[in-house]
C-alpha cells in the first residue's frame, strides 16, 4: 500500500511538471514562430542599401531556435506518451489492488501514531465494522490493540500477537493481529491486519483432545504391559513404576529435555516386559541361580527390546530397555557397550534399577536400606556407573527427600 501511494504522488507530479514544460515550449515556439513572420514583413520595408547579408544571419538563427524547440517539443510529448502509459498501468494496479482488498476478509487498518485512522478495508463493512461512527477514527481499535504494544512495534519495525475482539455488535472472537510500521510523506503509520482465528482454535482444541485421549490410551496400553510381567513376579510388583519414578525425577535433576524424560518415564514402566519370557519358578526361586538361569534372566533386556522396537514411541524407548543393564566399563549385558556408547537415558535407567531393586525385598534376601544402595552406586561412580548421573541421585535422597513412597 505504501508503495503504491509513493509511485502515484511521484508519477503525479511527473505529469505536472512534463505539462508545464510541454506548455512552455509550445508558448514559446508559437511566440517564435510569430515574430519570425513579423521579422520577414519587416524585411519587406527595409532600406534597400541595408547589406543583404544581415536578415540572412538572422533567419539562419531563427530557424535553428526553431529547429531545437520543434525536437525539444517532439521529446518531450514522447516522454508525456511514456508518462500517460505508466499511470494507465498504475491506475489498472491500484484498481486490481482495490479489488482485492475488498474480496479479503481480514479486517485491514491504517492509522497515525495518533491513533486516528486513514484507511479501513472493504471488510469492515461487510462484517460489522468496528466502530464505524467514531469520531476519532477506529479510536477503540487502536487503543485496545496497538497502542499498548506501539513502543514494542516501534523498536522492532513489526509484530504479531493473538488476542480477543469483538466488533460492533458481535461476540468476542479471538483474532492474530499483524501489525507494521510504514511510511508515507516522511509520516509514520501503523498497518493493523487482524484475521478471525477461531477455527484455527477449534482445531488446535480439538486437536489437543484428541492428543490426550491417545496419551491416556497409550498409557492404559503400557501400564497393561507392565502388569503383565510383574503379575508373573509377585516379589517384583510395582518395580517397574518405582524405577521409572526414580529414574524420571534423575533426569529432571539433570535437566535434560522433556521428551527425553518422556521417554524415560515409558521405558522405565516396560524395562523388565522381557521377563514373560523367563519361567516363573526361576523368577521366584528363594535360592541363588545357577548359571543357565541367571543366562535366562539376562536375555529379558533382548527379549523385551524385541517386543518393542515394531512400536512407534516418540522416543527410543526399545533402545532404552535394551541398555539398561550396560555398565560405564563394559562389564555390563547384553553387548558390554561401554561410557558414552550407552545412552544416557539407559545409564540413568540401570542406576534407578540397581537403587529400586537392592531397597525392596527379594525371595533370596531382604531388603538394604536404602544408605546402602546409595553406598552401592557410589562407591562404583566412575566404574559401573556414570559419576554426574550418581551424584543427581545422591542429591535427590540426600537433598530433596526422594521417597518410593
Amino acid at each position: 500500500m505504501n508503495d503504491i501511494l509513493k509511485i502515484t504522488r511521484q508519477e503525479n507530479l511527473r505529469h505536472f511538471f512534463i505539462s508545464l514544460v510541454i506548455f512552455f515550449l509550445t508558448f514559446v515556439t508559437i511566440t517564435g514562430v510569430i515574430l519570425a513572420l513579423l521579422y520577414s514583413k519587416a524585411l519587406l520595408i527595409l532600406p534597400t542599401d541595408v547589406s543583404d547579408s544581415v536578415p540572412r544571419i538572422i533567419f539562419d538563427d531563427l530557424f535553428i531556435i526553431l529547429a531545437v524547440l520543434l525536437l525539444t517539443s517532439i521529446l518531450a510529448a514522447w516522454v508525456l506518451m511514456r508518462t500517460s502509459v505508466r499511470n494507465r498501468q498504475v491506475k489498472k494496479r491500484l484498481e486490481l489492488d482495490e479489488h482485492v482488498l475488498k474480496s479479503v476478509n481480514d479486517l485491514i487498518y491504517v492509522h497515525d501514531t495518533e491513533g486516528k485512522c486513514i484507511y479501513a478495508s472493504e471488510a469492515n463493512t461487510r462484517n460489522g465494522g468496528h466502530a464505524l461512527a467514531e469520531s476519532n477514527g477506529y479510536g477503540a481499535l487502536y487503543g485496545e490493540l496497538v497502542k499498548p504494544r506501539l513502543k514494542v512495534l516501534m523498536e522492532a519495525g513489526e509484530t504479531t500477537y493473538e488476542t480477543i475482539y469483538a466488533g460492533v455488535n458481535q461476540s468476542p472472537v479471538p483474532v492474530e493481529v499483524f501489525c507494521k510500521m510504514i511510511e508515507s510523506s516522511h509520516q509514520n503509520y501503523v498497518l493493523s491486519i487482524m484475521h478471525d482465528i477461531t477455527e484455527r482454535k477449534r482445531n488446535e482444541e480439538e486437536l489437543k483432545q484428541s492428543s490426550e485421549r491417545l496419551r491416556k490410551a497409550m498409557n492404559g496400553t503400557i501400564n497393561s504391559m507392565a502388569y503383565i510381567a510383574e503379575a508373573r513376579d509377585p516379589y517384583t510388583a510395582g518395580h517397574q513404576q518405582r524405577v521409572a519414578r526414580l529414574a524420571t525425577a534423575i533426569a529432571k535433576e539433570l535437566n535434560i529435555s522433556e521428551e527425553q524424560i518422556e521417554g524415560i518415564r515409558v521405558a522405565g514402566i516396560l524395562h523388565d516386559i522381557g521377563k514373560i519370557s523367563v519361567p516363573a519358578e526361576i523368577l521366584s526361586k528363594p535360592g541363588c541361580l545357577r548359571k543357565n538361569e541367571f543366562n535366562l534372566v539376562k536375555d529379558h533386556s533382548e527379549v523385551g527390546y524385541s517386543l518393542l522396537k515394531a512400536i512407534e514411541f516418540s522416543q527410543p524407548v526399545a533402545q532404552i530397555v535394551l541398555q539398561h543393564h550396560e555398565r560405564m566399563d563394559g562389564s555390563g549385558y547384553p553387548n558390554g557397550l561401554t561410557g558414552d556408547n550407552i545412552m544416557i537415558e539407559a545409564r540413568i535407567m540401570g542406576i534407578a534399577d540397581v537403587i529400586e531393586s537392592m531397597s525392596s525385598h527379594r525371595p533370596y534376601r531382604p531388603a538394604y536400606n536404602i544408605d546402602k544402595a546409595l553406598l552401592e552406586i557410589v562407591m562404583q561412580k566412575g566404574i559401573l556407573y556414570d559419576a554426574e548421573i550418581v551424584d543427581a541421585c545422591v542429591r535427590l535422597f540426600n537433598e530433596k527427600g526422594f521417597t518410593f513412597n
